[in-house]
């Protein structure tokens, strides 16, 4: 792979992280510690999901796009490439989450109590939103990366 290429997705992949962080970081805000947890649990709740799957597609849209743009002449393949990154990672931590008990909260902790680091250390995602994050996030870098292609006449 060209280096062009690779820092096209290695940039495009940044973005994505950097948009994925404030996401949560914006959804921790709103729903606060008691709306992230299903009650009495580490795993996520419905609602916070919902919310993040929501931005998974855009968030990963702008990486495509990102990737695109930057690959220029490349940029079908790094479009590709960070697609199958998305697909790939995602489905590789969905599957290691298979049958992963959730983590406990920590002794003499409440959900209340936990700071935005800590839930982030523990908390666990639903099975369903594991498995269909990393395919919205690689048909949103695919529809990004249409965006990044000029028009063709």
């Amino acid at each position: 792979m060209p280096l062009g290429l690779v820092a096209a997705v290695i940039l495009a992949y940044l973005v994505v992280f950097a948009l994925g962080f404030a996401g949560i970081a914006a959804t921790w805000l709103v729903l606060g510690a008691e709306g992230a947890f299903q009650e009495g649990t580490t795993v996520a709740s419905v609602p916070w999901s919902v919310i993040n799957l929501a931005l998974v597609g855009p968030i990963w849209a702008v990486g495509g796009l990102v990737a695109g743009r930057v690959a220029k002449d490349r940029a079908r393949p790094a479009v590709r490439a960070l697609a199958v990154l998305a697909l790939g990672i995602g489905l590789v931590l969905a599957m290691a989450g298979l049958g992963a008990d959730a983590m406990p909260l920590p002794e003499g902790k409440d959900v209340s109590d936990l700071t935005f680091f800590e839930a982030g250390g523990i908390a666990s995602n639903p099975t369903w939103y594991a498995f269909l994050a990393p395919l919205l996030g690689a048909l949103g870098a695919m529809a990004g990366g249409r965006m990044a292609r000029p028009a063709e006449d």
